[in-house]
């Protein structure tokens, strides 16, 4: 069979520009932008940029209907965005999809897990005959600890992040959270997010996807996060501790939108859902050899000089 060799990305900052840069790098594929606001030109570097509405089914789908896509990815975590594009996707019949649930590994959440995330992939599961689709699970992105973190990147999921989440390399600090037996021993797996795109693009060749697909760079006990950060500033940290009871405290009882994420995040560091665990596509794409952290590091900070 013939697929239709146009990929469709709804979302253009953060990840969504690491993804469009390797898929346009393979060669294979044309590229198409899904923004919800106007372009000053109906191109970009080559590439089409379409003015959609994200709340309208209808708006999506003469879009991916006219632009015969044949994947869509989605960097837009926001549920009822998410869902409005799975509909669309089926009224096109574009061929695959690929939600915004990067990072965490879905087998890994609790079931108290929030609703919007649940209501995505339940509805994936549903039309799966009908809209192939795979999470592309990776850890924690290394950008997290780059600085400035993703603040400036332009993708408002992450504007929570300053470079300051668990390590502060800028300031030599570190805020941890501690297990249940108050070591800094669990386990996060970490991936830059060039790499996780070029992952993906090369995903795009594949005849058949399962419904998850994992990688990572790095996998880290806290205290090896903690001891590579201190190793390549040359200086030790200044370092507070968290425990999981006080984690589940400040949750109730914190109502600024960033400390919930940071919150919310070292909850589910705890819970082991940054541990993804195995390397499917490291072993399916040997020749993408995913960095390091500690070599990530470096090539951000310099030594400390003070």
């Amino acid at each position: 069979m013939e697929y239709r060799r146009k990929v469709a990305i709804c979302g253009s900052g953060g990840l969504g520009s690491y993804l469009a840069r390797a898929i346009l790098e393979t060669g294979e594929w044309e590229l198409v932008i899904l923004s919800r606001n106007p372009q000053s030109s109906p191109t970009q570097g080559g590439v089409k940029v379409k003015q959609v509405d994200y709340s309208s089914v209808d708006s999506l789908y003469h879009v991916l209907k006219r632009q015969q896509v044949d994947t869509v990815i989605s960097v837009i975590p926001d549920a009822e965005v998410q869902l409005n594009i799975i509909d669309a996707c089926l009224m096109a019949r574009v061929r695959r999809f690929v939600p915004a649930e990067f990072e965490t590994s879905p087998d890994q959440r609790p079931l108290y897990g929030p609703s919007d995330k649940m209501t995505v992939l339940v509805r994936l599961d549903e039309v799966r005959a009908q809209l192939e689709s795979s999470v592309f699970s990776c850890g924690l992105f290394m950008e997290t600890f780059a600085p400035g973190g993703w603040a400036n990147s332009g993708s408002y999921n992450y504007g929570w992040n300053d470079g300051t989440f668990l390590v502060d390399l800028r300031n030599k600090r570190a805020y941890l959270p501690l297990d249940g037996e108050h070591t800094l021993n669990t386990v996060v797996c970490l991936t830059s997010a060039v790499d996780v795109a070029r992952f993906v693009a090369a995903s795009l060749s594949l005849r058949s996807w399962p419904t998850e697909m994992k990688m990572f760079g790095d996998r880290l006990r806290l205290g090896e996060l903690l001891e590579i950060a201190q190793h390549v500033r040359v200086r030790e940290f200044s370092v507070k501790y968290t425990t999981e009871e006080e984690i589940e405290f400040k949750i109730l009882r914190t109502a600024d939108w960033a400390s919930q994420r940071i919150l919310q995040a070292m909850r589910s560091i705890l819970g082991h859902e940054y541990d993804v665990g195995q390397r499917y596509l490291n072993a399916k794409f040997p020749d993408i050899r995913a960095i390091n952290l500690e070599d990530f590091l470096r090539r951000c900070w310099k030594p400390s000089t003070r």
